[in-house]
């Protein structure tokens, strides 16, 4: 089978990822998703397994001398396994689809896979409205209410609420010395100006570096 599929490709190049659907794989699942990602978009118009994706992964690796170390603490360059979680991680994000087909002389499934970047945009934009909520709900928790912490204690500071402060007799419940009002508006501008971003259609993805 997998011999088959890569004579289909030899002499092709590479369809390439662009910037944003390359920094939104490595997000996900680090230079291993980028890798399966390049798989699944050359392999769009045919059936590709875990198998194949995984082979074609290591050829590509030993061909073009990447250093890359995707298992540091094996011989192997790439286990079936690892393709496998990170196939699924791109499921768990609307990024991959796939199909199984039981096969009639071992009885195992074979999982038939496929990408589904044509949803990018559309991803990207739950993202933005759920973090535009987040935002939204964390402004308006910071606005309501008034903190105080102890400034004699080592970080982390644990942060009270006036309820739970005046409880605590605005005192330190560990070292006893008295709580003191933290000002909270350099929090709460950038709060906003995120939200206004983010409403101006300014929000990206971007790679992250080592």
């Amino acid at each position: 089978m997998y011999q088959k599929k890569k004579n289909l490709l030899e002499g092709k190049a590479l369809k390439e990822l662009n910037l944003l659907l390359r920094s939104f794989l490595y997000i996900i699942g680090g230079d291993i998703a980028i890798e399966v990602g390049i798989e699944l978009l050359n392999s769009e118009n045919q059936d590709i397994t875990d198998e194949d994706i995984t082979e074609n992964i290591k050829e590509r690796i030993e061909k073009e001398g990447k250093g890359v170390d995707f298992e540091p603490d094996d011989t192997e360059i790439l286990k079936l396994n690892t393709v496998r979680k990170t196939l699924y991680k791109l499921y768990s994000e609307k990024l991959a689809q796939f199909r199984r087909i039981r096969d009639k002389s071992t009885g195992w499934f074979i999982y038939y896979w496929w990408h589904e970047f044509d949803l990018l945009d559309e991803i990207l934009m739950e993202k933005k409205k759920l973090l535009e909520i987040k935002l939204r709900d964390r402004l308006q928790f910071e606005e309501n209410n008034y903190f105080f912490i102890c400034k004699n204690c080592e970080v982390p500071r644990t942060k009270f609420n006036f309820e739970d402060a005046f409880e605590l007799n605005f005192r330190c419940p560990d070292c006893g010395e008295p709580l003191e009002a933290q000002e909270n508006e350099t929090l709460i501008q950038f709060l906003r100006e995120k939200i206004v971003r983010i409403e101006k259609g300014h929000f990206k993805i971007t790679e992250k570096k080592d």
